[in-house]
């Protein structure tokens, strides 16, 4: 055991957990699970109150750890709402299934230093302590292992002698077999390979080539609009009536048809289905998840697994992700403004009712037209006080991006301060749906409602496509929209304006 956790031996016979991750920082794998294992078998832990007898909560101030590798549990703190699952409350925190969720983020906190679930990605976890914390911390208690009793089997499974003699036998298996299919199959397995080579470089040389082609042809500035980390979509794709319908993660597009939802490669132009998602919306991608409404829930997704779980209930409102923070705007209902705790599945009222149009949230500030004052851009705190009147003029649809504004007139875009100074005239023509990034911007022309594109700066100008368009999401190098001279039907084309193509149900 001193080989296990040798940081120990510094000079105090003890310490809680808290202290060894605070002080000496993640631990390795083994050393996991030799806690994890040690703390299931322990009787405070392990008892859910039915004898009587003395029960603690998992938590790092609550377990110490000896120099010989003696483990024991006090009651020094009660748990923080990060190691209770969303259904249960303190008053519920000793049930099963709460200190299973509890040894799964115990097991985040010991393999990365930190207790928010969006670690569970983080690299640094080995793969059988990733599958064991996920179980543990299901967002459906049913998911989760039933007690620790079921989590030690499950660990004991995963770390066995069986389950590590079975790993060394692969690859001598696989020596074997591989040699079996050389020799009755060769020919054939040349072929495959020779096929498979071809698809697997030819997809890799085009994206670089299309990537790098683009880059370097002569232009105007045209340029794909980057992935941002902390926003769920841009925040001019929230302009249209129907809610953004198709966004860009770190290397790929999602969209849906208005029956599917699709996973689309930026480069090939490779299209897959993902799932069957009828009449969702407002499509979000935040921390590797999809986020969209659904009837009257709020649901995420994992775009590799198409595992699809309710984050919470929708109140038939409008869904954001604006700087981590989801929102949910009761636009439908009472006019109320809420923030959404997307792993508890709870709504925070905000603010009384208000009537927002365009509404964007900045620095915990929220941008919006205000139909009731006239139509007038708006700014206030996130509970409504502290209102101020940005601009007086009357605007249909505004933007904002790298600390301005974008507002059209019905007249013209105006581009000003977060405060309204320095109004800046950039169109003097009429035009909807400003759709700002740092590749410029996107709008509807007023005449012909053709598909254009101008600099940030006001200066150049681009006609994309000439099609009647009646709304449109930018992802990334690609436009989704809506063609009016196709009753409507989506269609996707490059913001260069090539690959004009109808998306096929």
């Amino acid at each position: 055991m001193k080989k296990k956790l040798k940081y120990l031996l510094n000079g105090k016979s003890e310490r809680s957990l808290n202290e060894i991750i605070t002080e000496n920082g993640p631990m390795q794998p083994r050393e996991i699970i030799y806690i994890i294992k040690k703390l299931c078998l322990l009787p405070e832990i392990q008892n859910s109150g039915e004898d009587g007898g003395r029960e603690i909560f998992p938590h790092p101030a609550n377990i110490i750890i000896f120099a010989d590798g003696h483990i024991r549990a006090e009651d020094n703190t009660a748990p923080p709402n990060a190691y209770l699952p969303p259904e249960v409350t303190q008053r519920d925190m000793l049930v099963p299934t709460a200190k299973v969720y509890a040894m799964g983020i115990l097991m985040l906190y010991m393999a990365t230093g930190k207790e928010t679930k969006d670690e569970i990605d983080n690299q640094n976890i080995s793969r059988t302590l990733r599958s064991l914390i996920q179980r543990c911390t299901a967002f459906d208690p049913n998911e989760r292992f039933r007690d620790t009793k079921e989590l030690l089997s499950a660990v004991r499974r995963e770390t066995g002698s069986g389950k590590k003699a079975f790993t060394l036998l692969i690859p001598l298996l696989s020596v074997f077999l591989l040699a079996a299919f050389l020799l009755f199959f060769g020919r054939q397995g040349f072929l495959q390979g020779s096929s498979a080579g071809e698809e697997t470089g030819y997809r890799s040389g085009f994206s670089e080539g299309f990537r790098q082609g683009f880059s370097d042809a002569p232009g105007i500035g045209l340029t794909p609009a980057y992935f941002d980390a902390r926003n769920g979509n841009l925040s001019g794709n929230f302009i249209p009536d129907n809610d953004p319908f198709a966004v860009i993660s770190e290397d790929a597009v999602f969209f849906f048809t208005g029956e599917n939802l699709c996973r689309m490669e930026p480069y090939t132009q490779e299209v897959e289905i993902i799932a069957r998602l009828k009449g969702a919306d407002s499509l979000q991608y935040h921390a590797g998840r999809l986020y969209y409404q659904k009837g009257d829930n709020i649901f995420r997704m994992n775009p590799k697994t198409a595992k699809e779980e309710v984050v919470c209930e929708s109140l038939g409102g409008k869904f954001y992700i604006f700087e981590d923070t989801f929102y949910l705007y009761d636009s439908a209902g009472t006019g109320y403004l809420y923030s959404i705790d997307p792993e508890k599945g709870t709504l925070t009222q905000l603010n009384g009712a208000m009537s927002y149009k365009c509404l964007n949230v900045v620095g915990e500030k929220l941008y919006y037209i205000s139909p009731d004052n006239g139509d007038c851009l708006c700014r206030s705190d996130l509970d409504g006080g502290n209102l101020s009147v940005i601009s007086s003029g009357s605007y249909e649809s505004l933007c904002i991006y790298d600390g301005s504004i974008y507002a059209s007139t019905g007249e013209g875009l105006i581009r000003m301060d977060l405060n309204g100074g320095n109004p800046m005239i950039l169109a003097s023509q009429i035009l909807y749906s400003p759709n700002v990034s740092d590749s410029g911007i996107y709008y509807i022309s007023g005449k012909g409602r053709a598909l254009e594109w101008m600099s940030s700066d006001g200066k150049t100008r681009y006609t994309v496509l000439t099609t009647g368009t009646a709304s449109f999401n930018l992802a990334g190098q690609w436009i989704f929209y809506q063609n009016e001279e196709d009753s409507g039907f989506l269609w996707r084309v490059h913001i260069s304006g090539k690959y004009n193509t109808k998306i096929a149900e």
